[in-house]
């Protein structure tokens, strides 16, 4: 049985949110074309992957203690078992970790790692609490993933639309997640678009951006980029999009935010799969 304190230094880094990038980049890298004398980089990239939201979700911790108490009182540092020295400790090996397992991979991998592990410590140190700049800055960090995975076999266009989905999915999520938290986001002083404007500002912003990603799953299939395959699954996958733009119009309770948050979860999944099943 794991103690409490090895428990705690796991909860810091999310390890579903780990999984889930951990599994992104050998995706992203597969859909750029990677080869079996390729596999060996390719699993380098998903351990810098995993490391590198390890790091981010440690450090967030860290600057949003007083938020947590509120939002998620059984995260490790508000439950007691884990403190902020330590949470900054560990966001601090586990970015050096991802830093110099780039070494093995080509120049533009290591830069864009290099800039990830500054642009997530900003995020949380202050973008965070800004109007969308925090939200785009997560959206555009979730699509890096699929062009990280590119680069690091050395075809960037065939990242270009799995990016764009994530990118745009992300941001619906976080605008949900920002609705989701508003209160403790308030006594936080976090100054996000529903906090200073309302949740109606909030939903038509998520919106739009629902129906730009459909917008784009469809394109994606009429301009040939993947086969019918493709089909099946990316309209499930718009169908829950749908059902998620009703659902956040007619309740904003924390409760159902999160279990819309949940659903896009659930989307990112089966449109990877879409994305897997239909590349030519």
């Amino acid at each position: 049985m794991l103690s409490r304190k090895l428990r705690a230094y796991i909860d810091l880094t999310r390890p579903v949110n780990v999984a889930i990038t951990l599994l992104s980049i050998p995706a992203a890298s597969i859909l750029a074309g990677a080869t079996t004398r390729q596999w060996l980089e390719v699993g380098i990239a998903a351990l810098t992957g995993g490391f590198v939201a390890a790091a981010a979700n440690s450090i967030n911790d860290y600057f949003d203690v007083e938020i947590d108490k509120i939002n998620k009182p059984t995260r490790p540092i508000p439950r007691g078992d884990a403190t902020k020295q330590e949470a900054r400790l560990e966001w601090f090996v586990l970015s050096i970790v991802a830093v110099v397992l780039n070494f093995f991979l080509n120049i533009y991998a290591l830069g864009i790692v290099l800039f990830a592990v500054v642009i997530l410590y900003w995020y949380s140190a202050l973008f965070k609490r800004t109007i969308i700049i925090g939200n785009l800055v997560v959206a555009l960090m979730t699509g890096m993933a699929f062009i990280y995975g590119a680069v690091v076999v050395g075809n960037l266009k065939r990242a270009i639309m799995p990016a764009t989905f994530a990118f745009l999915i992300n941001i619906v999520r976080e605008v949900i997640k920002d609705i989701e938290d508003m209160e403790g986001d308030r006594r936080g002083k976090a100054i996000t678009l529903p906090v200073r404007y309302g949740t109606a500002p909030a939903l038509w912003l998520a919106s739009v951006a629902i129906v730009l990603l459909i917008a784009t799953t469809i394109a994606a299939y009429e301009f040939k980029v993947y086969t019918i395959l493709y089909v099946y699954p990316v309209l499930f996958v718009d169908i829950l999009l749908l059902a998620v733009m009703i659902l956040m119009w007619k309740d904003q309770t924390p409760s159902t935010m999160n279990r819309l948050s949940n659903g896009l979860k659930v989307c990112m999944v089966v449109g990877l799969l879409a994305i897997f099943l239909g590349s030519p």
